[in-house]
C-alpha cells in the first residue's frame, strides 16, 4: 500500500470534516494508526517535499512536534 500526496491531503480533509478538528488534531486521528505512521514515515524519507514539511513541523514546534531526526532520518516520536 502506498499513499500519494493528494491522497493524504484528501484524508485530512476528509477527517477534518468528518469530525469537525482541526489540522493537528486530523494528523493525531489518522497517525494513531500504526500502518498510516509507518506510510508517512517512508514518504517522509523518500519524497522530498513531505520531508522539507516533516523538517517545518519540527522547526516551528520543536519539542512538540511529532518527528524528530535520528541519524538523518525523520522518524515520529516515541
Amino acid at each position: 500500500m502506498d499513499i500519494a500526496d493528494q491522497d493524504f491531503i484528501q484524508l485530512v480533509k476528509r477527517t477534518r470534516e468528518k469530525f469537525g478538528v482541526s489540522i493537528d488534531d486530523a494528523h493525531d486521528m489518522i497517525f494513531a494508526e500504526e500502518e498510516m505512521r509507518r506510510l508517512v514515515a517512508l514518504r517522509i524519507n523518500h519524497n522530498p517535499e513531505c520531508r522539507k514539511q516533516a523538517m517545518r513541523d519540527m522547526l516551528d514546534k520543536g519539542d512538540g512536534s511529532r518527528f524528530i531526526e535520528i541519524d538523518g532520518r525523520i522518524r515520529f516520536r516515541a
